[in-house]
C-alpha cells in the first residue's frame, strides 16, 4: 500500500519513512504541504497520508482540508502530526477532516497502532466498495448502512 508523508523536519521525515517502509509499505516522503498536494493530484493509488501539521507554506491542517473537499481524494486516510497536546489545537485537526492524530515526540508503537487500525478501516472501505460495485447490498443487507449503529 502507497502511504504519503509529508514533514518538512527532515529527522521526522527519515524516522516516518524508515518506519514504515519496515513495515512492508510502499513510502513516498515530500518535504512541505505543497509537495504533499501534488504528489496526491498526480498518484491515485496513495491511501493513507501521514502529514504533519505545521510546515512552511501550505500547512497539513490544509492538506488535509482539501483532501477531504475533494471526491476523488477523500477516500484517503489522513493521519496529522502535531507537536501540540492542547485539547482546541487537537479538536481543530480533528474538524480539519483528519481521521487520527499523533502528538510528536512519539513512539513507533504507538504509531503502528494508529497505522493498523488506518489499514482496517481503509481495507473494510475497499471491501464495501467491491460488494457495492458488484451489485451486492451493503453489510447492512441495504438501507443507509446506519442500520448497524442502531
Amino acid at each position: 500500500m502507497r502511504v504519503l508523508i509529508a514533514d518538512d523536519d527532515p529527522v521526522y521525515r527519515s524516522l516516518l519513512g524508515d518506519l514504515l517502509e519496515q513495515w512492508e509499505f510502499e513510502v513516498q516522503c515530500t518535504a512541505d504541504g505543497q509537495e504533499a498536494w501534488e504528489a496526491l493530484r498526480r498518484d491515485p493509488t496513495i491511501k493513507l497520508a501521514v502529514l504533519d501539521w505545521m510546515m512552511p507554506g501550505i500547512d497539513g491542517y490544509e492538506v488535509c482540508h482539501r483532501i477531504k473537499q475533494d471526491p476523488t481524494k477523500s477516500h484517503i486516510y489522513t493521519i496529522l502530526v502535531t507537536g501540540s497536546r492542547l485539547k482546541d489545537e487537537i479538536i481543530k485537526v480533528l474538524v480539519a477532516g483528519a481521521d487520527d492524530y499523533i502528538i510528536k515526540p512519539f513512539e513507533p508503537l504507538d504509531l503502528r497502532m494508529r497505522i493498523r487500525a488506518a489499514m482496517r478501516i481503509i481495507n473494510l472501505e475497499a471491501e464495501l466498495a467491491a460488494q457495492q460495485a458488484a451489485g451486492g447490498e451493503a453489510m447492512t443487507g441495504g438501507g443507509d448502512g446506519l442500520s448497524m449503529l442502531e
